[in-house]
C-alpha cells in the first residue's frame, strides 16, 4: 500500500522539474520501483501525435502540464470483447529536453506489462514522427564503462542479453541468454561471433553490493530499479545527445529543398578495406535488399556498387554508392527525411557492419 501511495503522489502532486526528478530517485531507492525511460525525437510537439494514431480500444488523454517542460498522460487499452474484456491502464510523463530541441523522454513507474505492451507500442506506432536513438555496440560498451568509472562501480555482471549473430552465409540468428559474465567477456564473445547486443540487463556492483540493476537496449530505452538519477545521467542524457546529433547530421538532405537541387550526401566510413573482394559486394547488396517496406534496385554490383532505394514509409529515396574499399556513400534524392536516412543507416549497421557516419563533400566523388 505504501508503494501505491508513493506512485499516486508522484503522479498527482505538482512538483517542479528538479523536485520531480528527486522524487523519482527516492522512489527507485526507497520503494525499489522500476522506472522506465524512453528517449525519442520529434520535430513536432508530441502532443500533436499522441492519441491520433490510436482510437477505439486504445485511448491516450493528457492529464495536465507540469511547468513548461513536462506533461502527464494516461493510456488506457480495452482488450478483448464485451464478454471477456480486460483493461490495461497506466500513466507516463513526457519530459522535454532542456538542452535540445526535438528531443523528449517518456518516463513511467508502471509495471512491465504496461511498459512493454502499451507504452512502447504506442511510441513505436508513431513512426516516422517519433524516432529513437541507435547505439552502436562499441558505444554501448563505452557507456557502461563510463557509468562504472563515474559511479565507482567495481563490477558489472551481465544477467541477461538479447543478441543477434551474423553468419558467413549472410543469415543471422537472434538469441536470448543469461550469461552471468563480465562486461569484457560479453563483448569479446559478441565480437568473436560477428554480432551485436540488442539489449543488455546488468547488475552494477560496488564492493560486492548491488547498486542497481539496469536494462538498456540499442534504441536507448532504459529501466532501473535503483539509483534513478545516476542512471538517467549515465544513459538517458547520452541517448538524447545521440538523437540531437542525428537531427543535426540528417536534416536538410532532401534535394527538392536545396538550391539548384544540389545533393548533400552522407558517408559511412570504415577503418579497413572492407570492400576488398567481390564476395563482400554481394553480401552488402543482399543486406540492403532485405530492408523491409522498400524497393531496392541494383544498377551496378562489380567492381563498384550503385543501388537505388525507395522507402515506402515516407517516400524517401536514396542512391547508394561504394566506390572505395572503406566507404559507403548515401545520396538522398528529392525526398530524404531524417527518419528515412536513419532507418537506412540503422539497417546497414544491423545487417552489414557498423561504421562512422559523416557529412560527405560531393566534389570528392
Amino acid at each position: 500500500m505504501a508503494t501505491i501511495n508513493f506512485i499516486h503522489n508522484i503522479y498527482n502532486e505538482s512538483f517542479d522539474r528538479p523536485e520531480l526528478l528527486k522524487r523519482l530517485d527516492i522512489a527507485s531507492n526507497t520503494q525499489l520501483l522500476k522506472i522506465s525511460m524512453i528517449p525519442f525525437g520529434s520535430e513536432g510537439d508530441p502532443e500533436n501525435y499522441l492519441g491520433i494514431r490510436y482510437t477505439g480500444n486504445r485511448i491516450v488523454e493528457k492529464i495536465r502540464d507540469i511547468g513548461d517542460t513536462i506533461s502527464l498522460y494516461k493510456l488506457t487499452h480495452n482488450i478483448g470483447h464485451k464478454n471477456d474484456q480486460r483493461i490495461i491502464s497506466g500513466k507516463f510523463f513526457i519530459f522535454k529536453s532542456l538542452e535540445f530541441d526535438n528531443v523528449y523522454i517518456a518516463v513511467t513507474l508502471e509495471n512491465s506489462e504496461f511498459y512493454h505492451k502499451e507504452l512502447r507500442s504506442l511510441l513505436n506506432g508513431i513512426y516516422p514522427e517519433f524516432l529513437f536513438a541507435f547505439i552502436k555496440s562499441i558505444s554501448l560498451k563505452q557507456l557502461i564503462q563510463e557509468f562504472s568509472v563515474v559511479n565507482s562501480i567495481t563490477e558489472v555482471k551481465i544477467k541477461r542479453a538479447s543478441q543477434k549473430i551474423r553468419f558467413q552465409d549472410e543469415r543471422s540468428m537472434s538469441a536470448v541468454t543469461w550469461p552471468n559474465m563480465s562486461l569484457e567477456d560479453a563483448f569479446s564473445f559478441i565480437q568473436d561471433n560477428n554480432g551485436w547486443f540488442k539489449s543488455l540487463q546488468f547488475e552494477a556492483l560496488k564492493n560486492g553490493h548491488t547498486l542497481s540493476e539496469i536494462f538498456i537496449d540499442r534504441q536507448g530505452r532504459v529501466r532501473t530499479d535503483r539509483q534513478f538519477l545516476i542512471v538517467y545521467d549515465g544513459f538517458i542524457k547520452p541517448a538524447c545527445n545521440l538523437l540531437n546529433a542525428n537531427y543535426q547530421l540528417f536534416s536538410n538532405r532532401s534535394r527538392r529543398h536545396l538550391e539548384n537541387l544540389t545533393p548533400r550526401p552522407l558517408l559511412i566510413d570504415y577503418p579497413g578495406d572492407l570492400f576488398e573482394t567481390v564476395s563482400v559486394n554481394e553480401k552488402f547488396i543482399n543486406a540492403i535488399s532485405q530492408l523491409d517496406k522498400s524497393s531496392v534496385s541494383v544498377v551496378h554490383g562489380n567492381p563498384y556498387i550503385h543501388m537505388i532505394v525507395t522507402d515506402y514509409n515516407d517516400g524517401s529515396s536514396f542512391d547508394i554508392w561504394v566506390l572505395k574499399h572503406n566507404q559507403i556513400i548515401i545520396v538522398p534524392q528529392m525526398k530524404g527525411t531524417v527518419a528515412g536516412i536513419k532507418r537506412l543507416v540503422n539497417h546497414i549497421f544491423d545487417s552489414f557492419a557498423e561504421g562512422e557516419v559523416k557529412n560527405y563533400q560531393l566534389e570528392a566523388v
